[in-house]
């Protein structure tokens, strides 16, 4: 059925299709809504279009070739192909669904109560809330939200991975954004936030307005950012050990630095398209560097690891960042497929 849909069945394919759908009506309806599946553009053209097409081709198919004259062979090469064609069915259909709830389509009865933007590691996307906020997803980010936002008491996402926000300002509805170790209420302002479960710190960085952050690392407590500050907290809870005068366990708030070259901040960098390290050890860098280019780094050694390195890139190929890395520090690089091996 989804070679069928696809447009590659041969003949005979579509003959044991067709005596398929003979023996189980409701194999017809699924291929009727397999056919019907919008594609992003004009779904009432395609619509229109996708049922005209099936209509002729079954009209062609019947006269072409009467049911009676069909031979009925039940071989295991028949059932193989049943079998693989339920396969793509189950898959075609988990697919569609996952569209319906992106458009927020009422499925089985249900409302959807969420809508996600994906970003995977090696792009960067930007896109608009329902309530006129922009948000700009860093590689390997996801960001949920109620699609009806704009009717709730309030303005709620969750984020996993590294988003900026510039929020459009409504007092009355609060906006929200929930990570896995902090929560950030705003008005209206512009910061970045870098949430990834697998690093060793979540971020946010404030540019302008005010924001509170609400830390959930096991003690409940409110911190509230001024701009051009950023508050760093440690998953592994390592500041407590040996925290400077002021600071309290389990994070710290500072300063950002502007690049007074080209005044940009390295943590907010990124979504103009520069790629910076500021100071980062190698270890950061290469896991910077694979959600921004959707590779695998592997660097042998615990001693590369903290190598550190501060640098800017705009528009440079992954292996001209590493020539260019290996001017200040030696260190070998090969590259295979998809893979980059780092060796000292």
């Amino acid at each position: 059925m989804g070679r069928k849909v696809s447009g590659e069945a041969t003949m005979g394919e579509l003959r044991e299709l067709e005596e398929l759908m003979q023996k189980d009506p409701d194999m017809r309806y699924k291929l009727s809504v397999l056919s019907n599946w919008p594609p992003a553009g004009n779904d009432n053209a395609w619509e229109q279009k996708t049922e005209s097409a099936l209509e002729k081709h079954l009209l062609r198919m019947e006269a072409e070739f009467p049911m009676e004259e069909l031979p009925v062979k039940r071989t295991g090469r028949n059932i193989r192909k049943l079998t693989a064609i339920l396969s793509v069915l189950v898959l075609m259909l988990g697919s569609y669904c996952v569209y319906l709830l992106m458009r927020n389509t009422p499925l089985m009865g249900n409302k959807a109560s969420v809508a996600a933007i994906f970003t995977r590691d090696g792009s960067r996307s930007r896109a608009q809330l329902p309530d006129g906020t922009e948000v700009w997803l860093n590689g390997g980010s996801r960001l949920t939200y109620h699609p009806d936002m704009n009717n709730l008491d309030s303005r709620e996402v969750t984020l996993e991975g590294e988003a900026f926000f510039d929020v459009a300002k409504n007092a009355a509805k609060p906006f929200s954004i929930h990570t896995t170790k902090m929560n950030i209420q705003v008005l209206g302002t512009s910061f970045n936030v870098k949430a990834y479960t697998q690093d060793e710190t979540t971020e946010a960085t404030l540019i302008t307005g005010a924001v509170e952050v609400t830390l959930n690392d096991g003690v409940e407590r409110t911190i509230r950012l001024l701009p051009n500050q950023k508050i760093v907290l440690q998953h592994n809870n390592e500041f407590a050990s040996s925290k400077p005068a002021g600071q309290v366990d389990g994070y710290r708030v500072e300063n950002i630095r502007y690049n007074q070259q080209d005044s940009l901040v390295a943590e907010t960098a990124w979504y103009n398209n520069y790629l910076v390290f500021d100071n980062d050890s190698f270890e950061d860098i290469a896991r910077k560097m694979e959600r921004w280019y959707g590779i695998k780094i592997h660097l042998n050694g615990e001693k590369l690891k903290q190598y550190r390195f501060t640098a800017t890139f705009k528009n440079e190929s992954f292996p001209e960042v590493l020539e260019a890395l290996k001017v200040t520090t030696s260190f070998r690089f090969r590259i295979t497929g998809n893979e980059i091996f780092i060796t000292q």
